[in-house]
């Protein structure tokens, strides 16, 4: 039923959807009802107490589930000693926050009522999340939880999944639940489809347990949007649900309810504890193919505490180079409640041109954010020590970060 949706209405679905940037995809992503299920409702009262730490000038650093994979398989203690070294060389260098994964595909790295143990563990399970959270504050550093809200796994891994995890249930009864997760070739992944409130609810939900549970200081999400600009992602349900508005422009809707919920649900169960986006460096791009109204989400209250578009360019890119992209997101009408950070990509001192030419980019780029922005990070915390690029760099990195 949904190819032969598809078919019928692909044209019209093209011609509704905002035009597409002649410029390269640089990285890899409502109010409407779809069906019947719950939304978010206020709350009267916190759950958590905890009085977060953060810095008014954050340095932050992302730590990634393919940092973190290679020291959860060897269970608590080792991972537990790994993550301490980690946090010593973080502060060593001058951060003072964390971005660290705590969910990448649809699973977790602590004992969750939604979401399955990752497979990073190799079924030695425990509660990695806690140990972070511990360890980092340990050092003073702030700890954000840092979550992929609709990526999901490969056919094959869901395959050692617990078949009652949602996803699995999902996909297991496509007639009843066509479209809540659709698979996309040029990812090779499983989507959540953030168009199902259902769906929408699931990782809000998710994202209050960590607040609820654990004393994190900030929920964080990346550029994992939309995985696709192509109609058959979700052509079913726009069609079968007479969707009065642009493809795109649903799609943008359908991602700021999911950030709105997601805003909400931190803030139910501790309303000091931070929410962040970390978008693409590309403004387009957010719009014609992650449909994320990044524009509006740091206008208006109520959808994020921060931003970090991720400027993973080069001085000399020939379309986004970062001087230029950064003062265009600096020159972005922002509530002053907002605060903007600058995402900078250390991960290239190891494979572009600029970066492997040009010593101290890295250093440089993180002196004009600090100078004119709210903080930076860095993604990500491997690339300070791969290589004997990286030790040269990270010392010039280490000098600007603890410069007065």
């Amino acid at each position: 039923m949904k190819k032969l949706i598809w078919l019928i209405t692909a044209a019209l679905i093209f011609v509704s959807c905002s035009g597409v940037t002649d410029k390269p995809v640089l990285q890899m992503n409502s109010p409407i009802p779809v069906t019947n299920t719950r939304e978010a409702k206020p709350e009267t009262t916190e759950i958590s107490q905890y009085k977060p730490l953060n810095y008014d000038t954050v340095k932050a650093v992302w730590i990634s589930y393919l940092e973190l994979a290679p020291i959860l398989d060897s269970g608590e203690e080792h991972f537990a000693s790994e993550f301490d070294k980690m946090c010593r060389e973080c502060v060593n260098i001058g951060f003072n926050t964390l971005f660290v994964h705590v969910r990448a595909f649809s699973d977790s790295f602590y004992p969750s009522e939604y979401y399955p143990y990752s497979k990073a563990f190799c079924g030695n399970e425990f509660d990695a999340l806690s140990i972070i959270v511990k360890t980092a504050h340990r050092y003073d550093l702030s700890l954000h939880a840092w979550i992929n809200p609709l990526r999901c796994e490969t056919e094959e891994a869901l395959k050692d999944m617990p078949a009652d995890c949602a996803v699995n249930k999902w996909l297991s009864d496509p007639q009843k639940y066509d479209e809540y997760v659709v698979y996309v070739e040029s990812t090779k992944h499983y989507w959540l489809n953030p168009a199902v409130p259902e769906i929408r609810q699931l990782i809000a939900d998710g994202a209050g347990e960590i607040v609820r549970k654990y004393e994190v200081d900030g929920v964080h999400i990346d550029d994992y949007f939309y995985p696709t600009d192509q109609p058959f992602f979700d052509s079913g349900i726009y069609v079968e649900n007479d969707i009065g508005i642009p493809l795109s422009e649903w799609r943008m809707n359908n991602c700021s309810e999911m950030v709105r919920l997601i805003y909400s649900s931190v803030k139910q169960a501790n309303s000091s504890v931070l929410f962040g986006i970390a978008p693409q460096g590309n403004i387009e791009n957010n719009y014609n193919y992650m449909f994320a109204d990044v524009k509006r989400w740091i206008s208006e209250k109520g959808f994020c505490d921060y931003i970090v578009p991720q400027i993973y360019f080069g001085y000399e890119n020939k379309y986004k180079p970062f001087a230029e992209t950064f003062s265009v997101w600096t020159e972005l009408p922002r509530d002053k409640s907002i605060k903007l950070m600058i995402g900078i990509g250390a991960y290239k001192i190891s494979s572009e041109e600029e970066f492997i030419e040009r010593e101290g980019i890295i250093a440089d780029q993180i002196g004009l954010s600090l100078s004119k922005s709210d903080g930076m990070a860095l993604f990500s915390f491997r690339s300070l020590f791969e290589s004997e690029r990286a030790d040269t760099e990270r010392e010039l990195v280490a000098d600007r970060l603890n410069e007065k």
